[in-house]
């Protein structure tokens, strides 16, 4: 059993509500760890949004692909 697979069993069984929570829970430590280490609060702009890109690249290459997603299998 690989780790990938057994993560996305687990990710599975979470609702909408539950990937709220986790949604929530990843800002509310980026503000904690904003409070604690403020410098992170002075890097220039394009910094921020180079760091939104490299997130995103990966989710939403997969909601423009056409291959079938995990529900779909």
């Amino acid at each position: 059993m690989s780790f990938t697979g057994w993560m996305n069993r687990r990710v599975g069984k979470l609702d909408w509500i539950d990937m709220g929570c986790v949604k929530a829970g990843a800002m509310l430590f980026a503000l904690l760890a904003a409070k604690i280490w403020p410098e992170v609060l002075s890097l220039p702009l394009w910094a921020y949004a180079a760091a939104f890109a490299l997130v995103s690249i990966r989710p939403l290459a997969r909601i423009c692909s056409n291959s079938p997603g995990r529900e779909e299998k």
